[in-house]
């Protein structure tokens, strides 16, 4: 084994298939009803980890980093089907790409987004309050939702109003919306908390990933 596969494991998700020349490396499989807690209790700290599945797995070991501050391990993406990050970060060879620094996403609840997030009122509810992209405000008032999204570049985040006639994206370091109650879908995981206050913005730190 090089030294690269050598000081490397691959973070999958039940019924994802490891290629060929990483089946051979230390495989962890993860619940995906279950991320955070699996990850905290099996997830080690190699040089390099290679995440087999959905965006939220991903988001996952990023938090899991993020928290035990660990940024500096590689990370190579194998995106499932349908996976917005993979379309923001462009991922390569897991072990014969080149690691590159990308903005690391987070809430203020210590979660990462590496996708889209959805924020609406309660049960898909229209959302009643506002956003603003660093100082610009998106909007205020009524809305059917925000979206929110990871860029993979420049400031690292953007938003738009979910209205099908208003398609106008704000780019900046931080998205903050306030209402008077939201709940957060984020990278497809839908958070079971109401909240009045969500805000995605672009760590002190880039994360690594391999291109």
């Amino acid at each position: 084994m090089s030294a690269v596969t050598d000081s490397t494991i691959v973070v999958r998700a039940p019924d994802v298939p490891v290629p060929g020349p990483l089946s051979e490396l230390k495989t962890i499989t993860v619940d995906l009803q279950t991320v955070k807690p699996e990850l905290k209790s099996k997830l080690t700290f190699p040089k390099r980890i290679v995440v087999a599945g959905p965006d939220l797995l991903l988001a996952g070991v990023l938090a899991r980093l993020l928290a035990a501050e660990r940024l500096d391990v590689e990370i190579g993406f194998l995106p499932a089907d349908g996976s917005r990050a993979a379309g923001v970060y462009h991922p390569g060879d897991p072990l014969n790409g080149t690691p590159r620094a990308v903005p690391l996403i987070r809430d203020d609840r210590g979660a990462v987004l590496v996708g889209q997030a959805k924020i609406t009122g309660p049960d898909g509810g229209a959302l009643i309050g506002e956003t603003f992209v660093d100082s610009a405000r998106l909007f205020s008032g009524r809305a059917k939702g925000v979206l929110v999204e990871a860029t993979g570049e420049g400031a690292g985040v953007r938003a738009r109003v979910k209205e099908p006639l208003r398609r106008r994206w704000l780019t900046g370091r931080a998205a903050q919306t306030g209402a008077v109650e939201l709940v957060v879908t984020r990278d497809g995981r839908p958070d079971p908390a109401v909240l009045t206050r969500a805000t995605f913005y672009r760590h002190t730190d880039d994360w690594i990933l391999i291109s």
